[in-house]
């Protein structure tokens, strides 16, 4: 995993008027930023800067619902962010709501 994180640090791109985005962009960042860099009416020199950060997001099996981002930090070693997956917010958000419901339905029973 480590190999594919780069060398560390932001990669920082400057294209010129002409220059074409990084062949290495995801097909999401792509179509992001094509529209925006589309030649205007007129424009005859600009440059744009496209800082990014290398990162792997990793979801281990039984892992209890938590995923990991790994990157580079700025002094080139490996920095490990947790946290719940998108799964695990919806179980969380289903039990709170079950729980809810519960207290609500013996509420209503006992009055």
């Amino acid at each position: 995993m480590a190999s594919g994180l780069g060398s560390g640090g932001w990669h920082t791109d400057r294209l010129g008027i002409q220059d074409p985005l990084p062949d290495d962009l995801s097909p999401d960042h792509r179509s992001a930023l094509e529209p925006h860099l589309r030649l205007r009416k007129g424009e005859k020199e600009r440059e744009v800067v496209i800082k990014r950060l290398t990162v792997v997001k990793a979801t281990p099996p039984y892992s209890d619902n938590l995923e990991f981002y790994v990157f580079r930090s700025s002094d080139g070693r490996l920095d490990v962010r947790r946290r719940v997956s998108e799964e695990g917010r919806r179980k969380v958000f289903l039990a709170v709501a079950a729980v809810v419901a519960l207290v609500v339905l013996v509420l209503v029973l006992t009055h």
